[in-house]
């Protein structure tokens, strides 16, 4: 069957069978070597169909190529992580819709005061891990969540302020290291995964964010913006310092101050 009649029949496009032969989704039943027209057989119309349907609910490739060559036990599992990918995807989603929303009320594509200050130095008891840009907000919680647990078991129930997370820029491999730290007082403890360091005092750029976790990245482009204007280079790893508890604290009432270190301009 020549694949403008295959296309009709499967609701396929040309343009998207010949895709699907360059990645060896669906390879023709037999290519003329004469003029590379292909050409599919009848049996190959129900993996088309299959292929069809399963784009159009935006299940990716990848399980695609599986769940038409895997077995039964296979079946099951992979949808499952489809229906766990398109869930995180759809997470994402609603979450730019409430940045946008955010800033659409506000009238401002950067609806935050900025100001300079001098920021005191601290003695921390600091917990350290890597992370990429989609896992930074759990991996934070839970490096800071480890921190408190080591904290407890080390006799220091008590904590002191900043409660906050350093997070350096992402290296070649697009990894982020995430220090999380909480101040503490002498005696310090002895700590098994974690260490005491000195914070030096430093200028910096801030501004207040009220709300969500997740909408933090519209503050991080909004110093970067702002320091780019007033003639201020980074100078170490940006900083969120956050002022609530958010197991005790509604998602709109969360505020973190977020720090950018600056030079002078």
């Amino acid at each position: 069957m020549p694949i403008g009649r295959f296309s009709k029949s499967c609701r396929l496009t040309i343009k998207a069978l010949r895709h699907y032969d360059d990645i060896g989704l669906l390879k023709p039943a037999y290519i003329d070597p004469n003029n590379g027209y292909r050409y599919y057989a009848r049996e190959q119309a129900r993996s088309a169909v299959i292929i069809a349907m399963l784009r159009s609910l935006d299940v990716s490739i990848p399980a695609i190529t599986q769940l038409l060559c895997s077995k039964d036990q296979h079946f099951q599992s992979t949808l499952k992580k489809e229906q766990q990918r398109i869930k995180i995807e759809l997470a994402k989603k609603q979450q730019t819709l409430q940045t946008i929303e955010r800033i659409a009320k506000a009238g401002n594509v950067f609806p935050y005061n900025i100001a300079i200050r001098t920021e005191p130095a601290y003695m921390v008891a600091r917990h350290s891990g890597m992370t990429t840009v989609d896992t930074i907000l759990q991996d934070s919680v839970n490096l800071i969540d480890q921190l408190y647990s080591e904290l407890q078991q080390a006799g220091r129930p008590d904590y002191e302020d900043p409660v906050m997370c350093i997070n350096e820029d992402p290296d070649k491999f697009e990894r982020i290291t995430v220090h999380a730290c909480i101040g503490i007082k002498p005696p310090y403890p002895n700590l098994e995964n974690a260490n005491i360091i000195d914070i030096p005092s430093m200028k910096v750029a801030w501004l207040n964010h009220h709300g969500a976790y997740e909408e933090l990245g519209l503050a991080y482009h909004a110093l970067f913006a702002w320091a780019q204007e007033h003639g201020y280079e980074q100078s170490s790893a940006m900083r969120e310092i956050y002022l609530n508890d958010p197991s005790e604290t509604a998602v709109d009432d969360l505020r973190t101050e977020v720090l950018l270190p600056i030079g002078n301009n």
